[in-house]
């Protein structure tokens, strides 16, 4: 039982890169700083996510895991004021295909596609005010379990379980740089119907910290260094102790053009650094996003 718990485990495990951005949600730079009340944003995403290195315990254990995602994001969001407070509703829909295969997975090939599971939320600020570019904001993400799942496939776009994750974000402008720091704690249900077996997932919460650093070239284009550090979220499958808690970092180049008043276009690559435990991965992405 241990061995077949561990297995399924190992290939769910590798799932979670290709569900990292719509899942974990992690911000690109100036994803705190709001529009004004009564405009409408519609961003569409698509990220391109691969890996081969899979780590255990910090120790590189194979070269031969083949992950292939491709997830887009389609997110509406709503800008307005309750009281004195600007506030943004919205909801992030992902969705896409994820291939995996390799000898580090012994060989097998499986595949996943169709709807992820669709995040709702909306960021309320305390603070803002763009005379002194000063921004402060809490956005409580709630995360629903409507994605594609089967519980005899190893590998779901759905987790069939709730996520909730508090998070605050802070912004300070200093001429044209524009400094970020975010941090998010994100609280798991269990899936209590987990691999063919139908065992009990369980996993503790996970902590993340991220930071960015932006420079206005002009008045349509900046670019951005930004970092994201992952901690905890160890799982437990059948009452049994995985030991695969996160202890990771990653950094990320993004470009930002305003291609013309309605068009906003984001470019993006960001890489794992270090790994604790899970795969490396590289990711190329993109945003559009239409405001009017």
């Amino acid at each position: 039982m241990r061995n077949l718990v561990t297995h399924s485990l190992v290939l769910a495990g590798l799932i979670l890169p290709g569900l990292q951005s719509p899942v974990s949600a992690d911000n690109d730079a100036r994803d705190y700083i709001p529009m004004e009340p009564g405009k409408t944003l519609i961003a569409t995403y698509f990220n391109h996510i691969s890996a081969t290195d899979f780590y255990n315990n910090g120790d590189k254990t194979s070269d031969d895991v083949n992950l292939s995602a491709n997830i887009g994001i389609f997110r509406p969001v709503y800008y307005t004021k309750i009281g004195p407070f600007v506030m943004d509703p919205q909801a992030l829909i992902p969705f896409g295909n994820q291939s995996l295969d390799g000898d580090g997975v012994g060989g097998v090939e499986v595949s996943s596609s169709g709807l992820a599971d669709p995040i709702v939320t909306a960021t309320i600020w305390f603070v803002n005010d763009p005379a002194s570019k000063t921004w402060l904001g809490f956005t409580p993400f709630i995360t629903l379990p409507l994605g594609e799942y089967d519980e005899d496939k190893s590998l779901n776009l759905g987790a069939n379980r709730w996520a909730f994750k508090p998070e605050v974000g802070f912004v300070k402008g200093f001429g044209n740089y524009f400094f970020e720091l975010t941090g998010n704690c994100e609280f798991y249900t269990d899936n209590d119907d987990y691999t063919s077996q139908s065992v009990t997932l369980e996993q503790d919460p996970v902590y993340t910290l991220e930071s960015h650093l932006s420079y206005n070239f002009t008045d349509a284009f900046y670019i951005s260094g930004d970092y994201f550090y992952h901690n905890g979220g160890e799982t437990t499958v059948a009452g049994i102790d995985q030991n695969d808690e996160k202890d990771d970092h990653a950094v990320q180049l993004s470009l930002g053009f305003l291609l013309n008043p309605s068009y906003h276009l984001l470019l993006k690559y960001k890489t794992d650094i270090k790994v604790e435990n899970g795969l490396k991965t590289n990711t190329i992405g993109l945003r559009i996003a239409h405001f009017f």
